[in-house]
Order: C-alpha cells, then sequence, then structure tokens
C-alpha cells in the first residue's frame, strides 16, 4: 500500500477533513478527522455474511477499509477507538473488490477478472498474478486452489454498479447480469469464508446474490441506522471547533448556523422505524474543510453530494425508460410518496424497477415518517420524501428536464438552463410581467398528457421547481403562521415574495372572472397574514404575486404584484401559441 504524506492543515488548531481518502490507514495516519463508528463495526462483525445499502459517498468504502484494516492487522492502528479493547478475533486474509467504475459489457468480464487476480495478491496470494485467465470460468478453479488452505474474509464494494450504470440499456444489463450471476453463485460456495460484506446502492433480481436467506440484509435494521452518516449529537461533537469557526465566519450563533446544516443536509434516515436520521458525510465534510482551508473565508452551502456522488448519470439513464408523473410531484412536495418496506427492500428486475423506491435507494428521496405500523415489517408503509434542501435544490432541475421532455432533445440542458437565466433575470429585475411569461414557458413544455386530471397542488409545485431551478435556493412550500397557509413563498435580493395561486376554471373566461380571483387572492394574504412568520426578518420588504392559472390553457392568464398597501401592478396574460410568441 502507498505511504501516504499529506501537507499540514492551514489552520493547525483545527482537526483537519478529508473529503478524497477512503483508507482507514491513511486518515489515520495524517490524523485526519474520523467519527468514530467501531462500537457498531464490532456489532455488525458479529454476523458471517452481510449486506449494506446505501446512496454513494456515504462512506461504505471507508467501513470496508476499516473492516479489511481489523481483520489484516488487528486492533493495533485502533488506538482511542471503541473497538481497541474488544477486538479478539486473528488476522486472515482479506480479498477487497470493487465493482465501481465497471459498466461496459465489452470488458467487463475481463476487468472483474483483473480486480479478483489483483485482490488475492494483495491479500497475500502473489501467484494469483500469474494466473492467465480471463473469463470467470476459467478464474474460479485457479483462485479456489490459491485459498485452499485459507479462512478469508471477502468485502465487495459497490456491487450493482454494473446494473446501475445501464438502467437505460437493456442489452448491457442482461450482459453484466449473467456475469454478475456467475460470480456470486461461486461467492455463495465460497469454503472458509470467515466473513462476507457486500455493500451498493440497490438490489436486483437473478443475479445470485439475495437468492435464500444466508445473507443478511442490514440496511434498515434500526441497529446500523447511523452506521454510516452523522448523528446530530457525532455533528456537534467530533466538529465542535469546525462549527464556532464557522459561525464566528458566518456571523451566525453556533445555534443558527446548526439549524442551517440541518436544513440543507440533515434527513437521511435508514431505520424501519423512521427514527433515526443522519447528516449526509461528504456535504458535512466539504462544508468544514472550507473552514480549515480557507480560514479567513466564508464558507457556503454547496451542492457537495450531488457534485461528487455520480448518482445522476443513473437516475438520468432511468428516466429515459420512464417518465414521471405531475401526480409524483403532487406527493414528493406535499405529503410524501408513499413506499412499503417490503418495496424498499425488494430486489427488481430490468422491466419491473420501482421507480420510487429506486429514488430513495440512491438517496434522493428518504424515510421520513412510518404512515402504517404493523409488527410485520413487510405491511409497513412510509413516507418518503426529499431528506433536505441540498437534494431537493439538485433533484428539481433534473426532474424538470424530463417532465418538460427536455431531456430527450437537451442532454446537455442547454434550453432548461436558458430558460432559468431568463427567469432569474426577471426576478432579479424585478419584472413582474417577464416572470409571468417565462413561467408560461416552462408551463408550455409540459406534454397535455400530464396536465390531465391535475390539481392546483401540480402547478404551485412546478412554478416552485422553476423558481427554484433559476434563482432561488429556498422555496418554501404551504408557509404556515398562526393563520393560515401561503402557497409558496421564497426571498430574493432581501425582498420576500408571497404567491398565491388561483384556479381559473373553464366556466371562468371573463377578464371579470380574472380579476375577481385576483381580488380574493389578495386579500386573503392581507388576512392571513402570509409572509409573517419564522422564516421572513420583522424588516424584510414583503410583496405579494397573485398568478392566475387557466384549466383550460394551463397558463397563467392574470397576475397581480402588491405590497402591503397597494396594487404595482397586474395583468392579462394571453396564453402562448403560434399567434401569440413570446417576444
Amino acid at each position: 500500500m502507498t505511504d501516504y504524506h499529506l501537507p499540514p492543515c492551514p489552520q493547525s488548531d483545527l482537526t483537519p477533513i478529508t473529503t478524497t481518502l477512503s483508507d482507514f490507514r491513511v486518515i489515520r495516519k495524517n490524523k485526519f478527522l474520523l467519527v468514530d463508528k467501531t462500537s457498531r463495526i464490532n456489532t455488525l462483525l458479529r454476523a458471517s455474511k452481510v449486506f449494506l445499502a446505501r446512496p454513494r459517498r456515504f462512506g461504505k468504502t471507508l467501513l470496508l477499509s476499516t473492516i479489511k484494516e481489523l481483520f489484516t492487522n488487528g486492533a493495533k492502528n485502533f488506538e482511542g477507538l471503541a473497538i481497541h479493547d474488544l477486538w479478539d478475533r486473528p488476522c486472515l486474509p482479506v480479498i477487497k473488490v470493487s465493482f465501481f467504475g465497471l459498466s461496459s459489457p465489452e470488458t467487463f468480464e475481463q476487468e472483474l477478472c483483473a480486480r479478483l487476480r489483483e485482490a488475492f495478491a494483495q491479500a497475500g496470494f502473489a501467484d494469483a498474478l500469474q494466473i492467465k485467465a480471463s473469463s470467470f470460468v476459467d478464474l474460479v478453479p485457479e483462485l479456489n486452489f490459491l485459498y485452499r488452505n485459507s479462512d478469508i474474509v471477502l468485502l465487495i464494494d459497490e456491487w450493482d454498479f454494473p446494473l446501475s450504470a445501464n438502467l437505460n440499456d437493456r442489452k448491457a444489463f442482461d450482459h453484466n447480469k449473467d456475469i454478475l450471476r456467475r460470480f456470486y453463485s461461486w461467492v455463495r460456495e465460497l469454503q472458509n469464508l470467515e466473513f462476507l460484506m457486500v455493500t451498493g446502492i440497490g438490489r436486483y433480481q437473478d443475479t445470485s446474490l439475495f437468492t435464500g436467506q444466508d445473507i443478511k440484509d442490514i440496511s434498515l435494521d434500526p441497529r446500523f441506522a447511523n452506521l454510516l452518516g452523522y448523528t446530530q449529537e457525532e455533528l456537534e461533537s467530533y466538529f465542535s471547533s469546525h462549527i464556532s469557526a464557522a459561525a464566528a465566519l458566518l456571523n451566525l450563533k453556533e445555534e443558527q448556523l446548526l439549524e442551517l446544516l440541518k436544513r440543507q443536509y440533515d434527513g437521511f434516515c435508514f431505520d424501519y422505524d423512521a427514527k433515526i436520521s443522519v447528516y449526509c458525510p461528504i456535504s458535512i465534510n466539504n462544508f468544514f474543510l472550507q473552514v480549515v482551508d480557507f480560514p479567513d473565508r466564508v464558507p457556503v452551502f454547496g451542492s457537495y453530494w450531488m457534485e461528487s456522488s455520480n448518482t445522476a448519470p443513473a437516475l438520468r439513464a432511468f428516466l429515459d425508460r420512464k417518465k414521471p408523473s405531475l401526480a409524483f410531484l403532487d406527493s414528493v412536495k406535499g405529503s410524501g410518496i408513499e413506499l412499503s418496506q417490503s418495496d424498499l427492500s425488494n430486489a427488481y428486475s430490468f422491466d419491473e424497477l420501482n421507480f420510487n423506491a429506486l429514488l430513495t435507494q440512491t438517496g434522493y428521496l428518504s424515510i421520513k415518517q412510518v404512515l402504517r405500523n404493523s409488527p410485520v415489517s413487510i405491511d409497513r408503509i412510509y413516507s418518503c420524501s426529499f431528506p433536505n434542501q441540498e437534494i431537493e435544490r439538485i433533484y428539481g432541475p433534473i426532474f424538470l428536464r424530463y417532465i418538460t421532455q427536455s431531456g430527450h432533445h437537451d442532454l446537455d440542458g442547454t434550453w432548461s438552463r436558458q430558460a432559468a437565466q431568463k427567469l432569474s433575470q426577471a426576478l432579479y429585475e424585478q419584472d413582474i410581467a417577464r416572470v409571468v411569461a417565462e413561467l408560461n414557458v416552462f408551463m408550455c413544455a409540459i406534454p397535455y398528457d400530464l396536465w390531465a386530471d391535475a390539481k392546483e397542488i401540480a402547478y404551485r409545485t412546478f412554478i416552485g421547481w422553476c423558481l427554484q431551478f433559476s434563482i432561488v435556493s429556498d422555496i418554501r412550500y404551504e408557509t404556515m403562521n398562526n393563520r393560515g397557509r401561503s402557497d409558496l413563498e421564497f426571498t430574493v435580493n432581501d425582498c420576500t415574495y408571497v404567491i398565491e395561486l388561483k384556479r381559473l376554471t373553464t366556466k371562468q373566461n371573463t377578464l371579470q372572472d380574472k380579476i375577481k380571483l385576483a381580488d380574493v387572492a389578495q386579500q386573503q394574504v392581507y388576512d392571513k397574514g402570509y409572509g409573517f412568520n419564522s422564516h421572513v426578518n420583522g424588516d424584510t420588504q414583503r410583496y405579494g404575486l397573485v398568478l392566475v392559472v387557466s384549466e383550460h390553457s394551463r397558463q397563467i392568464e392574470y397576475w397581480r404584484y402588491f405590497d402591503g398597501s397597494k396594487v404595482i401592478s397586474e395583468g392579462e396574460v394571453a396564453p402562448l401559441s403560434m399567434a401569440n410568441p413570446l417576444n
């Protein structure tokens, strides 16, 4: 193994943080911040064969590296960690194989054989490098012969990558699945296997991995719900100095910073009791790394998970096959998507993939609450929605592209970005007529069949996502105060906007009908005190915006912009068409 020596942290009083390393020994050697999960690892290792599903960049590779270090060198590098005085198992050869990056059906089998030879060689079976076999059927007998007199540990990382990367290519998916079936048939028959752990994101049928009951799936086991990710207690304990430094740079109280961090990066739940939530570790590490590396620079709340997780290609691949509905849009921003425990833990075939379960497995959605409890776990029903603002912000644009069908002719996102930029400019300039026109451009892009039986909430959520895509990082839906709840609220340029939507039925076609709805909505904003709640500072300038959406044209046909005392501007809007293009 390479002996890394990394440069010292620029600000020595803060424990250095890494966002790129996942090797336990290197992290310990260079004294990077490490949240101690080893007491739970000790519990985990009591089983003989386990499977753990988590989204990417949640620390699965570091977990396997930690287990490898324990079995390879014992507890000598774990001084100060919980497992140091608990570990009493013998050292064994550890075969650690990653499937990450193996997706091409043309080279998959050959590359897998190469990785297996290298893994056996690193575990002490040097003769593995002399094996010339490039097919799995020829390689297996040679490997079996090499370890015949040894107990071994087998660790498999990102097992499903060859399948998840090909969700839009049936031929490649089936080809890679056949190779995986042969591989896991071999794994299940391995002799002298002291411990087996397989990690990944999803579960797929006909791979031999989930056949029978000998591999225990701990993915939703409450005992291991916080095995990966940071709990609130761990965040405040291990990052206490970083929190103080970041709060000072942001001119915030520590409590305020913690609340922002919670909204941005917390909310991932891997507990079938829906009681334990964790922060995304890569997001927290990246946020505080700014404070370590740039002690005089104000840190920003970035989309760190999306930038590093590589989950977007798999999501886009599946969206190419399935067109999401506005009903999904309603649910994910409203009461949540309903999924059973079976939905979340079943293995799926290529043809039977559950879109909502896939979103949960990949980290775009997460368990929020138990809707129907039952002593029979498979009968439990959950509500799942976005775990936090980071995920909501990055998922919205992807989903928006596909629901407007721009994903098929707009592969690089050019049309979507240009439309969003125009909306953004109009918002900054407070050109409300232009804001409405650009929103109508997005609404025109939605296929007509998706609008069938659309409820008012669908318009609200879609408009909210358009705004979020364009400029607004913190769209608030159905914000409540002591008198009611608004449709949408957001803040731009230190101004808070309250949007109230009204739906114009097919029987309401006159200008007077539209004005009447606008009057009702404006008075509702005044009477209910919308815009006055805990999310808005007391001295913030507030504006109201009524949008009257036509059931017939499925566009905004009237708008009104006002402050606390008067109407600033308003107007009727002719639906976009060939006869009335947007200038």
